[in-house]
């Protein structure tokens, strides 16, 4: 049968527009990708915003780093800062904890693109990229059970200790950066060889990596703050908890009794902690660091607590005129200003959330009971 040539046109009409309205934005995208003459005083300007510790220099090298973040590898760069809202928090926390400017949050970036089960061929591993040496210099375990490196508060604590101490040595947050990279030996024969202490003068005695490193943090730490400048989303995986909680737990636990317990999968327990080589947890003194979806910790600790003993008492029933308050832990909060601030001893946080010490990490859940008259510090 023939079709009308009036009804040809007419579907020849609708897919024509079709394709201009759905290829429009693509087109749009794209262009936004292109750099532009313009983009120039722009990237300048937001450079001498950035609250770094030292002066974010703007030259050829790192506008080229930046065009790469935000044009050719546009989508890892998404990808990445999608896993931002994740790590940045434990980061923060630690970084602050040891007096560390919270700026070198984005050394992870430089290093791994913040993708904590990372590997060099120098045998450095984790978003921090500890090679096994300095690793168990700052107490991190590596054995058949566990490559505490790859666990995110136990290697953040370790980096943040080991930055801290670097900066003891050199009083330069950007020698800390080229020593935290090449090692302390070859920065002092750096120094030693052009007779002064400032980077951007001694730089040509360092590694060639390490003559990139600060420029390459200077382009991380911008793109982190003003992608959305370059048309850049973050990108979330669907099977990433948009909301996640840490439990430090003291007993052997076996991923298949954590997927009992909360109904988390286990490949979601081994990609949330990825620091845990088999499907075990080894029982510790020291505790062990398990990180959760939020929605899965009640369940988590009311089995705990049937394996510790049974039945426990459930603490508002010893506190009648107290009522109960759930508090996630902050970045660089600490057991004794969380006392402070809820008028309550430390033992009593202890007690009422079964903690064997007086240690609290970002994004831990804590049970506090508060007294119904009595006041919260802002």
């Amino acid at each position: 049968m023939k079709i009308p040539w009036t009804i040809v046109v007419f579907m020849a009409t609708i897919s024509l527009y079709a394709t201009a309205e759905t290829s429009t934005p693509s087109i749009f995208m794209e262009n936004s990708r292109r750099w532009t003459n313009s983009m120039e005083n722009d990237v300048r300007e937001r450079l001498a915003q950035l609250d770094l510790p030292f002066e974010a220099r703007y030259d050829h090298q790192i506008r080229d780093i930046i065009k790469d973040y935000a044009i050719n590898g546009y989508r890892d760069t998404e990808a990445m800062l999608g896993r931002v809202q994740h790590y940045f928090p434990v980061f923060e926390h630690y970084l602050q904890m040891h007096d560390v400017p919270t700026a070198l949050k984005y050394l992870p970036i430089v290093e791994t693109g913040l993708t904590a089960k990372a590997y060099s061929g120098a045998g450095a591993a984790g978003l921090w990229q500890f090679i096994p040496s300095s690793a168990r210099l700052y107490r991190l375990k590596i054995n058949h059970q566990v490559d505490e490196r790859l666990d995110t508060y136990r290697s953040t604590e370790a980096a943040a200790r080991m930055l801290s101490a670097l900066y003891k040595q050199y009083k330069s947050w950007p020698l800390v950066l080229a020593a935290y990279n090449c090692g302390p030996v070859k920065v002092n024969q750096a120094i030693k060889a052009a007779g002064c202490r400032n980077y951007w003068e001694l730089r040509s005695f360092l590694p060639k990596e390490t003559q990139d490193y600060i420029p390459r943090f200077i382009a991380a730490a911008y793109i982190a703050n003003f992608y959305a400048d370059h048309q850049l989303q973050p990108s979330y995986k669907s099977t990433w908890p948009l909301q996640s909680r840490v439990v430090k737990v003291y007993e052997g636990l076996t991923f298949g009794e954590i997927a009992f317990a909360t109904g988390v999968n286990i490949n979601t327990l081994h990609r949330l902690n990825p620091s845990y080589k088999g499907s075990r947890i080894l029982e510790s003194q020291r505790g062990n660091f398990l990180v959760l979806p939020a929605d899965a910790v009640e369940d988590l600790k009311d089995y705990l607590c049937s394996i510790n003993g049974g039945h426990c008492v459930d603490p508002i029933l010893l506190y009648p005129n107290f009522h109960q308050l759930d508090y996630v832990v902050k970045p660089g909060e600490s057991m004794t200003n969380l006392a402070s601030r809820f008028n309550c001893k430390i033992e009593q946080i202890k007690e009422w959330n079964h903690l064997k010490d007086a240690e609290v990490h970002v994004n831990q859940e804590l049970v506090l009971y508060l007294s119904d008259s009595g006041y919260i510090k802002p």
